[in-house]
């Protein structure tokens, strides 16, 4: 697994388990001791925390990770990705399909 991957399944899992318990950022810098800048970067996957910071902030939010909640994550995203694919392919179709090469135009009479 990539570290961009990784750092974005750890930030929203984190972001998901801090909203769940209706904390704000600053509730969890305050009890863990880092700045609203050091958590905002981990929650948009543009850090990752290290393990003794994880495990401070798993304790904080009385959050147990584990590898379920990770494989639970990839594949929603995956799902939504899917989605997205699915709805532009058919954006695409069906701008294809409006006439263009003028089998849907009326004939005249």
């Amino acid at each position: 697994m990539d570290h961009a991957l990784l750092g974005k399944i750890i930030g929203n899992l984190l972001r998901k388990r801090r909203m769940e318990l209706n904390y704000t950022q600053l509730d969890v810098c305050k009890a863990a001791s880092i700045s609203q800048g050091q958590l905002s970067r981990i929650e948009n996957g543009l850090r990752i925390p290290s393990l003794a910071l994880l495990l401070d902030l798993c304790k904080k939010l009385n959050w147990n990770l584990n590898i379920g909640d990770i494989t639970k994550f990839l594949s929603d995203d995956k799902s939504s990705e899917e989605e997205e694919e699915n709805k532009e392919k058919a954006e695409k179709e069906g701008s294809t399909e409006d006439g263009e090469d003028g089998e849907d135009a009326e004939e005249p009479v």
